[in-house]
C-alpha cells in the first residue's frame, strides 16, 4: 500500500535524528543489506544481532550472529544463536536456505517443491544436507527410505527447487556498504530535534520513554527544575497565605471574565479522598489556595458570566459537586476541544496537549501523590499551560467552524455526564451471586465435554493449546482459516468458519460465552460497587469513540448482553431504588431516519411517514412483493443492506453476511439503490465532497 512506502522515509527521519546509521541499496532486498552488514560485523570484535520477524535470516547465524525474533508476539521473544536453530529444526544454520528451497515459503511467493511439506523438506536435509546433494544421489533416494510420492515429486519440481535455493539465499556482498564499527556507536541525540519530530508525527506516547524518563529520573527531576525555573518568565506563581488575599483574586478574575481551575485531592477517588487545595490560573498568574481557603473562592464556580477552563471538567464538577458546590460558569474543557479537533486520536490528556499544540515537554506525572516543592509548582505551571491551551484551540475551532459544536453540544452535555456519573445504578448482589455459582456449573459441565470430545484436558482459553488441539490432535480442515502472527487464528469469527465440522466446535463457542460473562460482569460487578454509596458508578466518556458517540467504562452499560437468556438475567441485576422505576427507551431505526432526512430520500421518507417496518418495506420494494408476502430470510436481507450498504459494506460483504451468492448479493444492492435513489446520491455526493475537499461531517458538524 502507498500509505506504507511514504512512511519509509519518515522512519529514516526519526533514526537519523537520533544519530543511528541508516544503511540502504538500491536494488536490494533489506535481508542483503542486513546479511552484508553481518558478513563485515564478523570481521570486527563484537557480538551481533539480528532484530527482525523474518526466519530468511536464520541462514546468517554463525558464532558471532544470532537472530532476536519473535516466537508467540512481541510478549514473547526468541534468541537464536546456532545451538537453538539445531534444536528448533534438526538442523544448524547453513542448512535452511536448501530447507526452505524444499518446503517453500508462501509468504515469499517462494515455490519450493510443490506437494512437499515441513516433514518431507526435514527428513531430505537431515539425511541429504544440500539441494545439489539430493539430486546428485536421486537413484539411491529409495534405498535411502524414501517413498516413490516424494521421489515423483522431487522429479517434478527440480527447476522449481533451485529457483527458491536462488531466491532464499541472502546476498553477503552487496556493494557500496560503508559500513564501521565507528558509526554504529551510539551517539547523543539532540532532545530538542527529538521533540520536534515527535510533535510533528504526534508521537507523544514515545516521549516517556526517551533516555530522561524511567531509570534517569533524578536527572529528569533536576532538569524539570530548571524549566519551571525558566517558564517564571510565562506564569507567576503564588501560594496564597491568608484569606484577605482571596478578594484580590476574584477581582482579577471577575476582570479577566475566565480563569481555569484544578482541584488537587489527595487519592484517585474522589469519593473517600480530600481537598488538599485549589489552583486557580488568570492570565499569568496563577494561586494554591489550601483546602480551607479554597472555601472562600468557592462561590465563584456559581457565577454563570465567567467561563472556567480546565482538563477534564467533569471530574472538577463531581468533585465540588460532592461538597455541594454548584458548577454554573461557562465551561471550556480543552481535552474534549481536542478531541473535536482530532476524533481519531487518543492523545488528549495534558502533556500530549502541551506538546501538540505547544511545542513544550512536559512531564506525565501531574504531582498528585504529594504537594510539596516541585510537584505543586509543577500542578500550577500544567494548570497554566491549559489556560494558554484554551485560547488555541478555541481559535482554530472556529477556523473549522466547530466552536459551536463544542458550545453548544459537548459543553452542555458535560455537566449531565457528571450527574450520572455521581448518581451511578444500584445492582442486586444476590441475583449475582446465584448467577456466579448457575455460571460456575455450566462452565464445568461445557468443559467436560470439551475435555470428552478432544480425548484429553487442556486449557480452553489458551489459542495455543487449543489450536494443537482443533487442527494438530483432532485433524479438523483449516481451509479458509486465516493464519495470524503466531499460526492459525482460533478466533470467534475464525470458528465460525468450521461450524459443522466437529461438534466440538459450538462446545468452545458456549465456554467462551460463559466465561466471558462471569469475567466481564457477573463476578466483576460487585467488585465495581463504591463503598460510601452502595452503587456502581461508570464513567461516560465523551473523547473516545472517533464517530463522536458516547462510551462508558469501568463497566461497560452500554454492552450488557441482551440476546441470550443469561444476557437476561445479568441485566436484571441491575435494579432501580424504591419509589423509582428503571426505563430502557430506544429510538425506532435511528440511523436510518437520518439517512432518510440527509439523503432526502422520498421513498425512505415515506415509509417512516406511513410507519411501517423500514426492513420488511425494504425487502418488498427490492423483492417487487406485497408487503406481507415477505419473508423472514427477505426482510433479514434487507436489514443487511440498509446498515451494511451505508458503512461501505460492498458485494463481498453483503454475500457472507447474508449468506447469499455474490451475484444475488450484487443484483440486491443494485436494486436497493435504484429504489432508494436519493440514498445513493447521497452516499456519492458525500464521497466526491470528502475526495475534493479532505473532510465530512455529520449534521453537527463533527
Amino acid at each position: 500500500d502507498q500509505a506504507l512506502y511514504d512512511q519509509i522515509p519518515l522512519a529514516k527521519q526519526v533514526a537519523e535524528a537520533f544519530q543511528f546509521p541508516v544503511f540502504s541499496k538500491s536494488g536490494y532486498e533489506a535481508d542483503d543489506v542486513i546479511g552484508t552488514l553481518s558478513r563485515l560485523a564478523f570481521e570486527e570484535p563484537v557480538e551481533t544481532y539480528i532484530v527482525t520477524g523474518d526466519m530468511d535470516t536464520l541462514q546468517l547465524v554463525n558464532p558471532k550472529v544470532k537472530v532476536y525474533t519473535l516466537r508467540k508476539g512481541l510478549a514473547d521473544t526468541v534468541i537464536y544463536d546456532e545451538k537453538a536453530v539445531k534444536e528448533r529444526f534438526g538442523f544448524g544454520p547453513e542448512a535452511m536456505v536448501d530447507y526452505k528451497a524444499i518446503r517453500g515459503d508462501t509468504s515469499d511467493n517462494i515455490p519450493g517443491v510443490p506437494g512437499i511439506g515441513e516433514k518431507g523438506a526435514t527428513e531430505l536435509i537431515l539425511k541429504l544436507q544440500t539441494i545439489e546433494n539430493i539430486f546428485k544421489k536421486f537413484a539411491e533416494l529409495k534405498k535411502l527410505g524414501f517413498k516413490d510420492g516424494l521421489i515423483k515429486k522431487l522429479e517434478a519440481g527440480k527447476d522449481s527447487a533451485f529457483m527458491s535455493k536462488h531466491l532464499s539465499t541472502i546476498d553477503l556482498n552487496v556493494p557500496g556498504i560503508d559500513f564501521s564499527i565507528e558509526k554504529c556507536k551510539i551517539k547523543p541525540f539532540d532532545r530538542e530535534k527529538i521533540i520536534e519530530l515527535f510533535q510533528k508525527f504526534e508521537f507523544v506516547s514515545l516521549l516517556k520513554r526517551l533516555p530522561e524518563f524511567g531509570a534517569a529520573g533524578d536527572e529528569f527531576a533536576e532538569q524539570q527544575k530548571k524549566k519551571l525555573k525558566r517558564s517564571d518568565k510565562e506564569f507567576r506563581f503564588t501560594e496564597v497565605k491568608a484569606a484577605d488575599e482571596i478578594p484580590e483574586i476574584i477581582k482579577m478574575v471577575r476582570a479577566s471574565k475566565r480563569f481555569a481551575a484544578r482541584v488537587a485531592l489527595d487519592g484517585a477517588d474522589i469519593y473517600s479522598s480530600k481537598i488538599v487545595g485549589l489552583v486557580v490560573a488568570v492570565e499569568k498568574d496563577v494561586y494554591f489556595l489550601s483546602a480551607e481557603l479554597a472555601e472562600k473562592f468557592y462561590p465563584i464556580f456559581a457565577e454563570p458570566d465567567l467561563e472556567l477552563v480546565g482538563h477534564d471538567l467533569k471530574q472538577l464538577i463531581k468533585v465540588l459537586w460532592l461538597r455541594k458546590i454548584p458548577v454554573l460558569n461557562i465551561l471550556f474543557d480543552v481535552m474534549v476541544a481536542s478531541y473535536i479537533l482530532n476524533p481519531g486520536s487518543r492523545a488528549h490528556d495534558v502533556p500530549s496537549l502541551v506538546l501538540r499544540v505547544l511545542g513544550k515537554e512536559l512531564t506525565a506525572s501531574s504531582g498528585q501523590e504529594s504537594l510539596f516543592g516541585l510537584d505543586r509548582r509543577m500542578i500550577a505551571y500544567e494548570t497554566f499551560l491549559v489556560f494558554i491551551i484554551a485560547e488555541h484551540l478555541k481559535n482554530d475551532l472556529n477556523e473549522i467552524n466547530n466552536l459551536g459544536l463544542l458550545e453548544k453540544i459537548e459543553m452542555p452535555l458535560e455537566p449531565v455526564l457528571a450527574s450520572m456519573e455521581l448518581y451511578g445504578v444500584a445492582v442486586d448482589t444476590k441475583l449475582l451471586g446465584k448467577l456466579s455459582l448457575q455460571v460456575n456449573k455450566m462452565i464445568g459441565e461445557v468443559s467436560a465435554k470439551i475435555y470428552s470430545l478432544a480425548g484429553q484436558e487442556f486449557n480452553i482459553s489458551s489459542p495455543l493449546q487449543l489450536r494443537e488441539i482443533l487442527f494438530e490432535k483432532l485433524d479438523i480442515p483449516v481451509e479458509g482459516v486465516k493464519k495470524g502472527k503466531t499460526g492459525l487464528s482460533t478466533s470467534a469469527e475464525e470458528l465460525e468458519k468450521l461450524a459443522g465440522l466437529h461438534p466440538i466446535i459450538p462446545e468452545i463457542s458456549i465456554y467462551r460465552e460463559l466465561t466471558k460473562l462471569q469475567n466481564t460482569y457477573i463476578d466483576t460487578l460487585p467488585k465495581l460497587i463504591q463503598p460510601k454509596t452502595g452503587r456502581i458508578h461508570s464513567s461516560f466518556n465523551q473523547v473516545v469513540t472517533a464517530t463522536g458517540r458516547l462510551s462508558s467504562s469501568e463497566p461497560n452499560l452500554q454492552n450488557i448482553p441482551i440476546r441470550t437468556e443469561l444476557g437476561r438475567e445479568i441485566r436484571k441485576a441491575f435494579i432501580a431504588e424504591d419509589g423509582y422505576t428503571l426505563i430502557s427507551a430506544d429510538y425506532s431505526q435511528i440511523e436510518l431516519r437520518v439517512v432518510a432526512s440527509l439523503a432526502e430520500d422520498k421513498k425512505m421518507i415515506e415509509i417512516f411517514e406511513k410507519d411501517e417496518d423500514i426492513h420488511r418495506a425494504t425487502a418488498a420494494a427490492i423483492h417487487g412483493v406485497p408487503l406481507e408476502q415477505v419473508t423472514k430470510e427477505m426482510r433479514y436481507s434487507a436489514k443487511e443492506v440498509n446498515f451494511g450498504v451505508l458503512y461501505g459494506m460492498g458485494v463481498y460483504g453483503l454475500s457472507w453476511r447474508a449468506d447469499i451468492t455474490h451475484q444475488e448479493a450484487k443484483d440486491f444492492i443494485e436494486k436497493y439503490f435504484r429504489e432508494f435513489s436519493g440514498v445513493k446520491k447521497y452516499i456519492d455526493s458525500t464521497l466526491a465532497f470528502t475526495k475534493k475537499e479532505g473532510y465530512c461531517e455529520t449534521l453537527f458538524g463533527l
